[in-house]
C-alpha cells in the first residue's frame, strides 16, 4: 500500500528546449521505465480518494501532472502514457483552451498511418519572429473536443488551473517601462488594461494577495504620449529622450494618482469569479463536477484556499516538493520533472514514495 504518493509535475512535452520542457523521447523513456520497475500512473479519481478520504492506493503508484493544457500534451504525452498503462492528469487554463471542433493528428495517428506527418501540429516550433526582431513564444493550447477526447479514453483527467494564469501589480514602486521585447514564457500577463508604456510595477501571481490598481489618469497619460500599435511602441522604447519625457511625466503624478491598492472584498470578489469562471468552464464543457485545484506558479494565499473551498474545491496541488501521505488534500507536493534520464526519474519517484526518505531529501537540498 502506498504511504507517500509521488507526483511529477510536467509542462511542455516538446522538442524545444527549455528549463520547464522534456522531449517526447524522454518522456517516453520515463513512462516506459516507470512501468518496467512496476510503477502505475493513476487517475486523478484515485488520487482524490486518497488524498481526502485516505482510501489505499497499490504500492507503487505514481500521479504523472501537466500544468497549462499546451497542445503537445495532447499530441505527445497523451498517446505515449496510453501506450505504457498510465494515466494523468493535465491541470488547464480555461481561458486559453480553444474552441475549434476538430481533432488535430496526435504522434499515435502519424505512426499508426491514419494522418501524414507534415499534419503533426507545430508544437515543437513555439517560437516567432515579429516584424522588430523580437521572438516571442506563442503556445498553442488543447481544444475542448480534444480535451473531451482525452477524457473518454479513461487515460487523461481534466482540472482545473486557474481561468486566466495572470498576475496583479503588487506595489507603485517602478524603475523600468513595459515595451514589446522577446519573450521565452506565455504567462506572463497582468489583470486589467495592458498599455505598451505602463510602469513595470512589481507583480504577483493573482491568486496570491491585494492587487495595486493603476488609475484612469495614469492610463490615460500612457495613451496620450506613447503609441499602442507594438511596432510604433517598440521605436519608441529606443528613443531615450522620450523614455525619460515619460518618467518625468509619470514621476510627477502623486501616490493617489498613480493608483490604488483593492481593498479586501475587491480582492475576494476577484479571486471568486476567477474561481466561479473556472469551475463553471469545466463542468459546461466536460459534463461533470470538479473538487480539484492547482495553484498557478503554485502559491496561494490563506484567503484565496478559503475562497477556493467555498466554491467546491477539495484537493490543492502545490509546486512545493515534499511526501504525500493520506488524508492530506490542501497542499499537495509535486516535484518538477527534469529533461533527464528515466534512472534520474525513478530516483526520484522512490524518494517520495516513502515519508521519511522524502523529508531527509528535502533537508538536504535546503
Amino acid at each position: 500500500m502506498t504511504k507517500s504518493l509521488p507526483v511529477l509535475m510536467y509542462h511542455y512535452i516538446s522538442k524545444c528546449e527549455g528549463s520547464i520542457s522534456v522531449h517526447p523521447e524522454v518522456f517516453e523513456d520515463h513512462c516506459k521505465a516507470l512501468a518496467e520497475n512496476g510503477w502505475r500512473g493513476i487517475s486523478l479519481t484515485e488520487a482524490e480518494q486518497y488524498l481526502l478520504h485516505g482510501t489505499p492506493l497499490p504500492k507503487k503508484s505514481v500521479l504523472f501532472t501537466f500544468d497549462d493544457g499546451y497542445l503537445d500534451n495532447y499530441v505527445y504525452a497523451w498517446p505515449i502514457l496510453k501506450r505504457y498503462g498510465h494515466k494523468g492528469t493535465i491541470f488547464a487554463v480555461t481561458s486559453r483552451i480553444e474552441h475549434h471542433s476538430a481533432l488535430r493528428p496526435t504522434i499515435e495517428d502519424i505512426l499508426e498511418g491514419r494522418a501524414r506527418r507534415e499534419t503533426l501540429p507545430p508544437v515543437d516550433t513555439p517560437f516567432q519572429e515579429l516584424a522588430q526582431g523580437l521572438c516571442v513564444r506563442q503556445d498553442s493550447f488543447i481544444s475542448w473536443s480534444e480535451a473531451r477526447a482525452m477524457e473518454s479514453s479513461g487515460v487523461i483527467s481534466i482540472a482545473a488551473h486557474s481561468t486566466t494564469h495572470n498576475n496583479v501589480f503588487a506595489s507603485p514602486q517602478f524603475s523600468s517601462f513595459i515595451f514589446p521585447r522577446s519573450r521565452g514564457r506565455t504567462f506572463y500577463q497582468v489583470e486589467g488594461e495592458n498599455l505598451w508604456g505602463m510602469p513595470a510595477f512589481p507583480a504577483i501571481p493573482a491568486l496570491v494577495g491585494r492587487a495595486f490598481v493603476p488609475s484612469a489618469n495614469l492610463l490615460d497619460t500612457i495613451r496620450r504620449h506613447v503609441p499602442q500599435d507594438a511596432e510604433l511602441a517598440y521605436e519608441f522604447a529606443r528613443d531615450e529622450e522620450k523614455v525619460e519625457a515619460l518618467r518625468n511625466r509619470i514621476s510627477r503624478l502623486t501616490a493617489d494618482e498613480l493608483g490604488t491598492y483593492e481593498s479586501d472584498s475587491e480582492r475576494d470578489h476577484r479571486m471568486a469569479k476567477d474561481f466561479e469562471l473556472c469551475r463553471n468552464a469545466l463542468e459546461k464543457e466536460l459534463g461533470h463536477t470538479r473538487q480539484t485545484f492547482c495553484w498557478p506558479w503554485g502559491t496561494f494565499s490563506p484567503e484565496a484556499l478559503s475562497i477556493a473551498k467555498q466554491h467546491g474545491f477539495k484537493v490543492f496541488f502545490t509546486t512545493a516538493q515534499g511526501a504525500n501521505p493520506p488524508r492530506r488534500p490542501e497542499a499537495v507536493h509535486r516535484f518538477k520533472v527534469k529533461n533527464k534520464s528515466a534512472k534520474w526519474l525513478h530516483s526520484r519517484v522512490k524518494i517520495y514514495s516513502n515519508n521519511l526518505t522524502a523529508r531527509l531529501y528535502n533537508l538536504i537540498r535546503k
